[in-house]
């Protein structure tokens, strides 16, 4: 009888041992498959980060053009207004804006999937939330610019201007923007406003752009300190 239990017992563990390894190596394969997917994502990230910062810079040295128009605007409002050969440039300087192109699927796949969790390093994680956080709200920066000079300063100047376009031998940026030929000096103290306003906005929009990109440095750091621990 007691020879029966043991062996029922011993069947029971060997029964219950088996489908705990099963299990387990289940759980394992699973875990390892999410991993080599999540280095995937990681990998495609860290080169759709490059990218953001390639752009990123891009835009900054444009929103530092509109900073130099301003206030070259600004001096020759407070000057008089005396002839100026560049004038038509730095007026034109100020209807730079920018749009932040960035791909952010790999971070959305990360986060509805669930599988942030399995990132190691709690500081990648944090990097990148705040990351694309800022990247919303450098885009909500840029929509307010787009909006004040489309919307008010554009008109303001059509009543100055007999032309607008891009014109490859005067070259604002990039060859992108369009250049004001003036038909006559807009008023001075509506002009110096616009110069001041949109120069101070695109200072912050440069400073924000420029962390940005520092801040891309910094995770793709992380990212491949991440993948390579993995």
């Amino acid at each position: 009888m007691k020879n029966i239990l043991a062996r029922g017992g011993i069947e029971f563990l060997a029964v219950f041992l088996g489908i705990a390894l099963s299990l387990w190596v289940d759980e394992y394969q699973k875990s390892k498959e999410n991993k080599e997917l999540n280095n995937q994502i990681l990998g495609r990230l860290y080169d759709n980060l490059k990218s953001d910062s390639t752009d990123g810079i891009w835009n900054y040295k444009a929103h530092d053009k509109v900073v130099i128009g301003g206030q070259k605007v600004l001096e020759w409002c407070e000057n008089g207004q005396q002839n100026l050969d560049s004038i038509e440039f730095f007026i034109s300087y100020l209807v730079i804006t920018t749009t932040f192109i960035n791909n952010s699927e790999e971070y959305a796949s990360l986060k509805s999937s669930g599988r942030m969790e399995l990132i190691n390093d709690v500081e990648l994680v944090k990097a990148l939330h705040d990351y694309y956080t800022q990247v919303s709200f450098v885009k909500y920066l840029e929509n307010v610019a787009l909006q004040q000079v489309y919307n008010q300063f554009h008109p303001f100047m059509s009543n100055y201007a007999s032309f607008y376009d891009v014109d490859k031998n005067k070259n604002i940026y990039a060859n992108e923007y369009g250049i004001f030929i003036l038909s006559s000096k807009p008023p001075k103290d509506k002009l110096s406003y616009y110069a001041t306003k949109l120069k101070w906005e695109s200072e912050y929009i440069a400073f924000k752009y420029r962390e940005l990109v520092k801040n891309v440095a910094e995770i793709r750091k992380l990212i491949r300190k991440e993948l390579k621990n993995n």
